[in-house]
């Protein structure tokens, strides 16, 4: 970051690399009073005097706080809290993921909860540090980790109460991210109904504790038992209500001429396939006798293009001792012996010399 810090009478110029700015939990604007910690240094090539700041804090509230809305405002700007972005959760989910420490209180709590209301769903645990300078990458790796996991349908995140300092993991912006970017529903569920994390914002529902989270994440075996049995009346209304519409269907059905004398009804399609035979009968000998016509001149004209038919007039083929046909007489020297195919049979001879006619 290279910005310039001033105050009624001065300005100085600041450096802050990102070795040191990667801590700082606020976005830095115009015009924020803030606490720097650093050195002065000198930038040679223009004879300036610069800060490198090592730490950056706001003036006037908590750190946090001001990281919290200023993380807040940034993420709403980006429309990342939109209710469009919102996943749906599955009705009946099959496989949980939780994300949250092995050794809390929530994980007992979300754990016992579960087994009660739905014994069926699959509980998968990625234990996560929840607080402390590593818990937001760790949590960040086990959301990735978690939803790697085949057919996993919701991932519950989150931990128990405490100071806006223990919850902090949860409001850590590559927190926020790894939320959005996860394919799969996520509830948040974070310390105390009173707690409000970044998290929960970005998530795909908020649950006011991991209890609630628990509660929320699927059906209780009673629930399931009362919801199957309004299906059951919903589908016999409406069986009943088809059935009805049938038998008074068949009532009327039943009134008409055509089904008191069903004989009526076999009669017309006795004469309707009779009618359809004689037609498909006539339409059969006709094609039958434009198919031979044809064959008959087909073969009419294959064989007055038969060769053999040719030779038998008087014409002959020459061929040469190769097999060779003989289209010209200057093909054959003198007393070259040569074949000639004739209607049948073939007949041996001799070239004697080309005849030269005068025109």
């Amino acid at each position: 970051m290279y910005f310039t810090i001033k105050d009624q009478g001065a300005e100085l110029r600041c450096v802050m690399f990102r070795g040191f700015n990667q801590s700082v939990h606020f976005k830095p604007e115009d015009g924020m009073e803030v606490f720097l910690q650093g050195k002065v240094t000198v930038y040679e090539p223009r004879g300036q005097y610069q800060l490198m700041v090592q730490i950056m804090e706001p003036a006037g509230i908590g750190t946090l706080y001001l990281a919290f809305e200023a993380l807040k405002k940034q993420l709403q700007l980006e429309g990342l809290f939109e209710d469009s972005l919102k996943k749906s959760l599955p009705i009946f989910p099959n496989k949980i993921g939780i994300v949250t420490s092995q050794t809390g209180a929530a994980i007992k709590d979300m754990i016992q909860i579960l087994n009660r209301r739905a014994p069926y769903i699959e509980i998968i645990l990625r234990p996560t540090l929840v607080q402390g300078k590593s818990a937001a990458e760790d949590i960040v790796n086990a959301i990735k980790d978690i939803s790697s996991i085949k057919d996993i349908d919701v991932i519950i995140i989150g931990r128990g109460g405490g100071s806006l300092e223990d919850l902090w993991a949860f409001n850590e912006e590559v927190v926020a991210r790894a939320i959005i970017e996860c394919e799969i529903p996520i509830i948040s569920a974070v310390g105390h109904e009173t707690d409000i994390t970044i998290s929960d914002m970005v998530s795909d529902l908020r649950a006011s504790t991991p209890s609630a989270a628990a509660e929320l994440v699927a059906f209780s075996n009673a629930e399931l038992k009362q919801k199957i049995q309004k299906e059951e009346e919903s589908l016999f209304k409406i069986f009943q209500f088809k059935l009805n519409n049938i038998w008074q269907m068949l009532d009327h059905l039943s009134e008409r001429n055509l089904l008191q004398k069903p004989q009526n009804i076999l009669d017309r399609q006795k004469e309707k396939l009779r009618t359809l035979h004689h037609d498909l009968t006539l339409s059969i000998n006709h094609h039958y006798k434009i198919s031979d016509t044809q064959l008959k001149a087909f073969n009419k004209e294959l064989s007055i293009l038969n060769p053999s038919n040719i030779l038998n007039r008087g014409y002959s083929i020459l061929f040469n001792k190769d097999g060779s046909i003989i289209k010209e007489s200057t093909e054959l020297s003198d007393n070259e012996l040569f074949e000639a195919q004739i209607g049948k049979g073939r007949i041996e001879a001799f070239k004697k010399r080309d005849i030269i006619k005068d025109n």
